[in-house]
């Protein structure tokens, strides 16, 4: 078997990216506080998603569709709590 470098790395790295927002969105959850997130960083996390979505849906890559795809839904997730926990924001 053929193992392609270049996407394996890619994927290591789609893993590490999407798999870093996952302990702040169990956190805010768990304490029922959003308040240490800011929204410049919602706000330009859930853009930079987005656009390397879009970017991997022109080039065909299930990887970057992927893990891009999970991020937004994390994102989103950050930002559902944001608005839902506001009285303690």
């Amino acid at each position: 078997m053929f193992v392609n470098l270049q996407e394996i790395t890619g994927l290591i790295a789609a893993i590490l990216t999407t798999c870093s927002f996952m302990p702040q969105v169990y956190r805010t959850w768990k304490i029922k506080s959003a308040l240490s997130l800011s929204w410049h960083m919602l706000i330009i996390s859930s853009t930079a998603a987005l656009v390397w979505l879009c970017y991997g849906i022109i080039l065909k890559d299930k990887i970057i569709i992927l893990s891009n795809s999970i991020m937004g839904l994390l994102q989103a997730s950050l930002i559902f709590l944001k608005f839902s926990l506001r009285k303690n924001t």
